[in-house]
């Protein structure tokens, strides 16, 4: 009796992973539609297809998984600021089920957004699909934010917490909301055996639906190993502000909190994306930070950047979220991680082109 697939055990079909091409269009939408869509989805449905200029491409790249020559599945990916890129609907077709091709499409998935410099990416899915789940938790995804949907996270380039399950093999993970905050989480991987851990406070709803327009974002990490020897606590902290448009100002603050029992030395480095500066301290240029910091001692860094003039916001009409991602990188003694923070920016409007002159 052959499987669900309609491959038998001996056979083995040919597949073949590809950027999409134009023509494939209405045969990966069809993919969608094969699983219940009732439309095709509106996101990026009439954008064109992704090669080799990314940005001309509205920053969103279609992969699809040919079997013998069949579009069996696809899936999206949505890679716009560093430190997050979003996997998009991922669909295979129900008879080409059972072969693979969900892992490999999110495999794929994995390192474009790898090779284009993002460190986390993350999907939502329904709350109840305990197959998506299993496939996703078997590809390192963690359970994070949920509501009516649930948003999963995997860790692409994360050194802190690449380096702390290495040394912590029993480790163990949680998510819990934090009290009497809205749409913040804290994700732990705790070391089990000992007290040591790496916490991670995760900002944004569990959907696009529940986000405020706003993509997640990394506001915080507490670093605690050698028993509570050494343990620091990371903010990045930006002031309250909606609609941001090209020209404004925005203020952020930086800190470092040391709990531990050894002085603590290391550096922030900004890492923005094009259209955006630092404009104050005027006298730090290379937007590089140092800090050091003694036990039960915390410092503050301030600092304010600019939405240059020339930032082109309209791309964000075309992305599932509008937000622009500013990034903190944080390096002390062979140790680094990533803070970052989300800007709600105001979208452009542009009118539809006049048909008819007086």
């Amino acid at each position: 009796m052959k499987p669900e697939s309609g491959y038998s055990q001996e056979e083995e079909p040919k597949i073949v992973l590809r950027t999409s091409d134009p023509e494939d269009r209405p045969r990966a939408m069809a993919v969608q539609w094969s699983v219940g869509w009732a439309e095709a989805p509106h996101r990026h449905r009439i954008l064109p297809e992704a090669d080799a200029d990314w940005q001309a491409h509205h920053y969103f790249q279609e992969i699809v998984a040919e079997v013998d020559g069949v579009i069996a599945g696809r899936v999206g990916l949505e890679a716009f600021c560093p430190p997050f890129a979003e996997l998009v609907n991922l669909s295979v077709r129900r008879d080409y089920r059972r072969i693979g091709l969900g892992q490999k499409l999110a495999r794929a998935c994995s390192e474009a957004a790898a090779k284009r410099g993002f460190s986390f990416l993350f999907l939502q899915t329904e709350i109840d699909n305990t197959a998506a789940h299993r496939l996703y938790t078997g590809l390192d995804f963690v359970p994070t934010a949920h509501g009516k949907m649930l948003r999963m996270l995997q860790p692409l380039d994360y050194p802190l917490l690449a380096e702390f399950c290495l040394a912590h093999p029993l480790y163990q993970y949680s998510c819990t909301p934090i009290p009497d905050t809205e749409r913040a989480w804290n994700l732990e991987w705790h070391a089990y055996v000992t007290s040591d851990y790496v916490r991670l406070r995760l900002e944004g709803g569990a959907s696009i639906s529940d986000s405020g327009g706003i993509g997640p974002s990394l506001t915080g990490c507490d670093w605690r190993i050698g028993e509570g020897e050494r343990m620091l606590s990371l903010r990045i902290e930006r002031e309250d502000v909606r609609d941001v448009e090209p020209g404004d100002h925005i203020e952020i603050t930086l800190s470092v909190q040391n709990g531990g029992q050894r002085m603590e030395a290391g550096l922030f480095q900004m890492v923005l994306p094009p259209g955006v500066r630092v404009t104050s301290p005027t006298t730090n240029a290379t937007q590089v930070f140092h800090w050091e910091v003694g036990p039960n001692e915390t410092i503050t860094q301030p600092l304010t950047v600019q939405i240059e003039r020339a930032f082109d916001a309209s791309v964000l009409r075309h992305l599932n979220y509008s937000s622009l991602s500013l990034s903190v990188e944080t390096y002390w003694q062979d140790h680094r991680a990533m803070l970052s923070t989300s800007i709600p920016m105001a979208i452009p409007f542009h009118s539809p082109p006049r048909l008819f002159t007086a």
